[in-house]
């Protein structure tokens, strides 16, 4: 039965089949409905809006931006223009050509000088900085001897972070900076963590000055910043170009005020470039052409790759996990720190120095550089609208970077209130812990040279190095406070030993360390 059954159902198919028309030719599926692409977003759309918004959030006065695009085809500006005011309160604009102190963005420009130097077989990134430069030294002789070009210029020495006491406020020369160098030990070992230093940039501008017959501000200038056509930059403080410069401002006693510039020819190197965002944009076209800008060689392309490889991990802090989830990891090259974001590669640096802030970065797969100044000391300000231009060149979903970075600046601004306040509250007595007059006298310290304690205003002073000058208050027994006319060291708790008169014989000034007595 099931035999005949299969025999049935063979034979209707086999006669469906045989009545069945003949099939048409095959033809073509249709192509599918074409899907409108949509409309490109403007990534410079409301950004005059949202600088106007970020400055009144910040109270800040002014700032400026530049982006381009550009690859070794060639490039050109987007956009170069300045917001606000330079000085706060004041009406004469922010421009493109307004001169500011970029800080530490000078690291990329000293470390493209060392670049230009090992473009010529003068130096070598991993030769000792002992090799061009025999006085360098530091505290420990292994490190003063190995320590290599390519280490000074990554980051990765391992000095204590105290070595930055010596060029600020104390009034010595960028000389006397790297020679008391040698009294400065390790924090870590040699190439065993990021370690930034703005001392040994000065070292390496130095070393590249010697090497090439020059001043490293003549080095620069004729080697980077004329065949760059960078005409606004030069060096020092006050900036150089006339009355189109912008003033700084920080934070006094919680309010926003206009400050003296501070000098940092001693770390000049490292911090000393005064430029506009009009010559910054020439900058990152030259660096996104891999040293070349309209069609003239000024950097080996081999060079910029070398500042564009990282060398020393860093790695992302809680916040910046936060800020950058698409960020896995966070690196120093040369000159430039190295991050992912979004799947691309930005090479990007922060400057800040007394009133003023800044940030730079580059996406060379998206051929994109872009550059923002400000007259505040909140890097947060600069580097969030740097990445709002950054996400918004990508066609990322908006975010509010402004808003996020100010957060964060403000809960670190009170953290540091508040731990000025604890500290004035630990106060226990009014009184000099013993007589006056048995702390005075000439003390000595390996780094910092001779220090005075002597009567001030009817209590007592401290001076020190050339230039760094405090007040010296009751605070506990055992211990003065030593607050510096320089704002940005502080105060400082002073230690101290007496003998058995009950002589101050020395006396410990928290990092800068201890001073012993040499006269009675």
């Amino acid at each position: 039965m099931l035999r005949r059954s299969a025999i049935l159902v063979s034979a209707l198919l086999a006669s469906a089949c045989a009545s069945a028309p003949p099939l048409p030719p095959d033809k073509p599926a249709p192509p599918p409905p074409v899907e409108a692409s949509p409309a490109r977003v403007d990534p410079l759309a409301g950004l005059d809006v949202d600088a106007a918004e970020t400055l009144a959030a910040w109270k800040a006065p002014g700032m400026a931006i530049a982006v381009v695009r550009g690859d070794e085809a060639g490039g050109h500006v987007v956009l170069a223009r300045g917001y606000g005011t330079r000085e706060l309160g004041g009406t004469a604009p922010v421009d493109a050509h307004t001169r500011f102190p970029v800080a530490s963005l000078t690291k990329t420009f000293t470390a493209a000088a060392v670049g230009k130097l090992v473009e010529d077989g003068k130096l070598g990134w991993d030769d000792p900085i002992k090799r061009h430069f025999p006085g360098f030294c530091v505290k420990d002789p292994h490190v003063g001897a190995t320590l290599s070009i390519r280490d000074a210029l990554a980051h990765r020495s391992g000095l204590e972070e105290s070595a930055d006491l010596l060029w600020l406020g104390t009034g010595f020369d960028r000389g006397e900076v790297i020679r008391r160098l040698c009294e400065v030990g390790q924090e870590a070992p040699l190439r065993a963590k990021f370690s930034y230093s703005n001392v040994l940039y000065t070292v390496a501008g130095e070393l590249a000055a010697r090497a090439s017959g020059q001043t490293w501000e003549e080095l620069v200038t004729s080697r980077l910043l004329d065949p760059a056509g960078m005409r606004e930059s030069g060096f020092g403080a006050p900036a150089p170009g006339g009355e189109n410069r912008a003033s700084p401002h920080a934070e006094r006693d919680g309010v926003l005020a206009r400050i003296a510039p501070r000098d940092v020819t001693n770390i000049g190197p490292a911090a000393g470039l005064v430029t506009s965002a009009h010559d910054l944009a020439r900058w990152l076209l030259l660096l996104l052409g891999r040293g070349t800008i309209e069609g003239k060689r000024v950097l080996a392309p081999e060079v910029v790759d070398a500042l564009f490889t990282p060398t020393t991990m860093v790695g992302l802090r809680p916040w910046q996990k936060e800020l950058y989830p698409e960020s896995h990891f966070l690196a120093q090259g040369m000159g430039f720190m190295l991050q992912d974001y979004r799947g691309r590669l930005v090479a990007w640096g922060t400057g800040g120095i007394d009133g003023y802030s800044c940030s730079m970065a580059l996406l060379p797969e998206e051929k994109l550089g872009i550059v923002v100044l400000t007259n505040v000391p909140f890097t947060g300000l600069p580097e969030g609208m740097v990445f709002r231009l950054v996400d918004a060149h990508l066609g990322a979903p908006p975010k509010d970077w402004s808003g996020k970075r100010l957060a964060l600046s403000l809960a670190s601004r009170a953290r540091g209130a508040a731990a000025r306040k604890e500290r004035e509250s630990k106060r226990e007595t009014t009184s000099f812990p013993v007589p006056m007059e048995k702390f005075g006298g000439v003390y000595a310290s390996p780094r910092f040279g001779d220090a005075v304690i002597e009567p001030r205003d009817g209590g007592l002073g401290l001076r020190f190095a050339k230039a760094a000058r405090a007040t010296l208050e009751p605070f506990r027994p055992g211990a003065l406070l030593a607050r510096f006319e320089d704002a940005d060291l502080g105060t400082s708790l002073v230690t101290f030993t007496v003998d058995a008169r009950g002589v101050v014989t020395s006396f410990s000034l928290e990092d800068h360390g201890a001073f012993t007595r040499v006269t009675r």
